[in-house]
């Protein structure tokens, strides 16, 4: 095969680099302020509000949820009409500048109203950005993978986990160096500056890829077609439901730290390892993913997709069982969460991003990602947490979990014969 192959490779290549790099940062940025929400609240919020400084923070860092669907909107009509690669070129820019105002801008102390202002800005300037990002990138990569697109996808959850162990390392590292007043007051502009950092060089590297990709090999067709068909609303929703599953897991992951010091009182250390631990156990089964995505290119079966999510239907329930009588093991949770859908996960990206043709893949894909990400991620701590304090059940997350895993059985069953008619 010529030059595509090089995107399913074992070994990435310059063009797989820069295609990720903005999902790296986007998952990177998520842990970082998931992390300092605290910090972040002090140093731009004002005190003596109704709403305390940490619920300000964790307010803003919300609205990147609200700016996302209009992101998707946007950038992934413009991914369709002008290309992959410059809709790949704004979203990363903007990444950038985004994390940049965040790690500058001084504090409410110093500048008053200003600072929450800014911070607003940057958050929204996130969420618009990451809105085109997963879908013009992913695009990008199955286009110029052929017959080995989940293969080529699957680089988009290696960098994912990446980034996220990265931040974990990041953190850890800031709070065995710094002292305690310190890290409190400005470690989070350390870790959102190298952000910035690897935003500018992640832009450099799509530049370079926007020169090395000829106009012949741009996957935008020359006339658009209409978006709004008798079917694109079917798909989008097939897509949402298809990414529920990866959506309540992973923020069930960030919740889970605090479900153990609130629930069983473990201590912040071992919380603040259980990262660490999540990440990297899910890069060590990394040929497993690459093996299970060229069975998928291969066969387009999409059993072992369903056989994991009927495991993860039945899977929760006795887990959280398990917490409650060794409740260590909530810390091990993600990681067995995550590997046990592997044979879901192995095949998403690519499955998901076959579900619309290529001339309207750049919306589609953008829409239902973003709109599923939000719907069934973002609302996924506050719904955990809500459950718990209505029903009084520890263990009301596993009904988080079995909810998705169901959505995301049927999505995956009834959008198969949508890929049997892709182009």
């Amino acid at each position: 095969m010529a030059k595509t192959g090089t995107l399913f490779q074992k070994k990435p290549d310059q063009a797989v680099i820069a295609s990720i790099i903005g999902n790296i940062i986007e998952y990177y940025d998520f842990v970082i302020y998931a992390y300092f929400s605290a910090s972040i609240g002090r140093t731009f919020f004002p005190s003596g509000l109704p709403l305390s400084q940490l619920g300000l923070s964790l307010a803003t860092f919300g609205l990147t949820l609200l700016a996302r669907p209009l992101g998707a909107i946007v950038l992934g009509n413009y991914a369709d009409r002008r290309g992959r690669v410059p809709t790949m070129m704004i979203c990363i820019l903007l990444m950038a500048a985004g994390s940049l105002l965040l790690t500058v801008t001084p504090s409410y102390a110093s500048i008053g109203i200003a600072a929450p202002v800014l911070i607003v800005v940057a958050r929204l300037i996130h969420g618009f950005s990451l809105g085109g990002e997963f879908g013009s990138a992913t695009s990008f990569l199955i286009e110029h993978a052929p017959h080995h697109e989940a293969r080529a996808a699957s680089w988009q959850a290696i960098g994912q986990i990446t980034a996220s162990l990265c931040a974990a390392t990041v953190v850890l590292a800031l709070n065995l160096c710094l002292p305690t007043a310190a890290f409190n007051d400005y470690a989070f502009r350390i870790a959102t500056g190298l952000g910035a950092a690897v935003g500018t060089g992640g832009l450099i590297l799509r530049l370079i890829l926007n020169r090395q990709n000829p106009p012949t090999r741009q996957p935008a067709p020359a006339v658009v077609a209409p978006f709004f068909q008798s079917d694109t609303i079917l798909r989008t929703a097939l897509i949402m439901g298809s990414v529920a599953l990866g959506s309540g897991i992973t923020y069930l992951g960030l919740y889970m730290p605090h479900y153990a010091r609130s629930q069983y009182s473990l201590s912040s250390i071992s919380t603040s390892l259980a990262p660490l631990l999540t990440y990297g156990g899910q890069l060590l089964f990394t040929p497993l993913r690459w093996k299970l995505a060229d069975r998928f290119d291969r066969t387009h079966s999409i059993r072992p997709m369903l056989l994991s999510c009927a495991f993860l239907i039945l899977l929760p329930l006795p887990a959280f069982q398990l917490i409650r009588i060794a409740p260590a093991t909530v810390l091990l949770m993600p990681l067995i969460f995550n590997l046990s859908g592997l044979f879901y996960f192995a095949a998403l990206d690519g499955f998901i991003g076959q579900i619309f043709p290529s001339e309207r893949r750049g919306r589609g894909l953008t829409m239902g990602y973003s709109f599923g990400v939000v719907l069934f991620g973002g609302l996924a701590p506050m719904t955990n947490a809500a459950l718990i304090a209505w029903s009084g059940m520890s263990h009301a997350p596993a009904l988080y979990m079995i909810l998705t895993a169901i959505i995301s059985f049927m999505s995956v069953l009834l959008a198969k014969p949508l890929l049997t008619r892709r182009s």
